[in-house]
C-alpha cells in the first residue's frame, strides 16, 4: 500500500496577506493607467496656445468721398503709416487689374479711371513694407457715365395690326414673321404672326401657373423667360415643341441675343450674360450720364448695342454691352395709343427690328398698332 504525502497550503492568514497584496497592486497599476490616460486626454484638449495676430500698421482713406464718380474722374487715396515702418512699395489695383506700381514710398496714390466700367468698381492698394508683411487696403465706390445720351425720337413709316388683347412681353422679327411672347397668369404664350396682317400662324399656351415675359431666337431654338418661377422654356423655332426648361435665379423680364451669349434683363439695372445652359459669364451695370437706369425690360441686340423699354416709361435707350454706359434715349410718346396715356400697365414694351431695311418695330402691351419706324435726331 502505497502513502501519497499530503500537500501543504500555507496558513490561512499568510494566504488572505498574499491576495490582498496583489490586489492592492493590481489596483494601483489600473489607477495609475487611468490618471495617465486622463491627464493625456486633458492635455489633449487643453487649447494650444495661439500665435499673436498680427495688427496692420498702415490706414488708407479717400480724399474726396463722394456718393457717385463719373468714369474718368481721378480718384485719390492717403495712406498713412508710423514712421518706425518702412514701404517698399506700393502696388494700386482697379477690380484686380493692376494699375501703377510705385518703388518709392508715396501717402497720395492716384487711379486713373477712364477705362473702368460704369457701376460699382473695387479698388485695392497694397503696401509692401520691411516688417516682412504687405497690408491690403479696399475700397468700393460707384461711378456714372462720362456720356450725355443721344436725343432721338421715332418717325412713324407704316403701321401693322396688332392683337388689342396681347400683353406683350417680348418681340423679334424674322423673315416676315413678328414672334410674339405675352403675359399673365392664365393668358401665356408664344405666337408667330404674319407682320403685314396680323394673322396668327401658330401659338402656345403656357401653364397657368406661368406668367410670360422676354422671348428671344438662338439659332435653331427660341427661348421664353417666365416673372417670378425662376423658370425658362426653350422651344423648337419650326413647330413650338418644348425642348428642355432652365432655371435661374432672379426674375425674368427682357431677353435677346448678340449669337454667342444670351443678354437678359431682370426688372433693374442689372444685365446679365449668359451662355445656353443659362450658366452667367458676366453682368454688367446700366448708366447714364445721371446715374443707374432701373426697370430695363424688352431687349433687342442690334449691331452691337442693346435697345431696352425702360418700364412705365414713354421712352427706349441703347447701352454699350462692354461697358454699361447708355449711349442714346429715344422718344417714343408719340406712339402711345390715347386711351393709355396715363396706364401704368398697359405701356410700351416690345422692339423687334428689320435688318433688311434697318428699321424697329415698336408696340405696346395691349396696343391695337405695331409701328415701323425710323430713328431720327430730335
Amino acid at each position: 500500500m502505497m502513502h501519497f504525502k499530503k500537500k501543504q497550503f500555507p496558513p490561512k492568514p499568510l494566504f488572505r496577506a498574499a491576495l490582498f497584496m496583489i490586489a492592492g497592486v493590481m489596483f494601483f497599476t489600473s489607477c495609475s493607467d487611468k490618471a495617465k490616460e486622463s491627464s493625456s486626454r486633458q492635455q489633449a484638449k487643453a487649447p494650444k496656445k495661439e500665435e499673436p495676430s498680427y495688427q496692420k500698421v498702415t490706414s488708407m482713406q479717400i480724399t474726396e468721398s463722394r456718393d457717385i464718380y463719373t468714369v474718368g474722374d481721378v480718384v485719390s487715396f492717403r495712406l498713412n503709416w508710423p514712421d518706425t515702418i518702412a514701404v517698399d512699395s506700393i502696388h494700386s489695383y482697379a477690380n484686380r487689374q493692376l494699375k501703377n506700381t510705385f518703388m518709392a514710398p508715396q501717402k497720395i496714390i492716384e487711379v486713373a479711371t477712364g477705362d473702368l466700367p460704369v457701376g460699382n468698381n473695387t479698388f485695392k492698394i497694397t503696401l509692401f513694407l520691411n516688417n516682412g508683411h504687405k497690408e491690403r487696403h479696399y475700397q468700393s465706390l460707384r461711378f456714372k457715365s462720362d456720356i450725355e445720351p443721344e436725343q432721338l425720337k421715332c418717325k412713324i413709316e407704316k403701321t401693322y395690326p396688332h392683337d388689342p388683347d396681347a400683353f406683350t412681353q417680348g418681340l423679334f422679327y424674322e423673315n416676315g414673321f413678328l414672334y410674339e411672347g405675352t403675359g399673365k397668369r392664365g393668358a401665356s404664350s408664344l405666337r408667330k404672326i404674319n407682320l403685314e396682317n396680323g394673322e396668327l400662324i401658330s401659338s402656345l399656351a403656357l401653364p397657368n401657373q406661368y406668367f410670360g415675359e422676354g422671348i428671344t431666337a438662338f439659332k435653331d431654338r427660341i427661348i421664353q423667360l417666365t416673372w417670378t418661377s425662376k423658370t425658362g422654356f426653350i422651344y423648337d423655332k419650326e413647330t413650338f415643341s418644348l425642348i428642355n426648361k432652365v432655371r435661374y435665379p432672379t426674375q425674368g423680364w427682357g431677353l435677346t441675343s448678340d449669337s454667342s451669349e444670351l443678354i437678359m434683363s431682370d426688372g433693374t439695372a442689372t444685365i446679365y450674360f449668359l451662355n445656353a445652359n443659362f450658366n452667367e459669364i458676366k453682368r454688367i451695370h446700366i448708366y447714364n450720364d445721371q446715374g443707374a437706369v432701373n426697370n430695363l425690360n424688352e431687349l433687342e441686340y442690334i449691331h452691337g448695342k442693346v435697345y431696352a423699354n425702360v418700364y412705365q416709361q414713354n421712352y427706349i435707350i441703347s447701352f454699350d454691352p462692354a461697358t454699361g454706359k447708355v449711349l442714346e434715349r429715344i422718344d417714343c410718346s408719340m406712339l402711345v395709343p390715347d386711351r393709355y396715356q396715363n396706364s401704368r400697365e398697359n405701356v410700351l414694351n416690345g422692339i423687334a427690328y428689320i435688318p433688311e431695311e434697318d428699321r424697329l418695330l415698336l408696340t405696346g402691351k395691349r396696343w391695337g398698332k405695331i409701328y415701323k419706324v425710323k430713328v431720327v435726331k430730335k
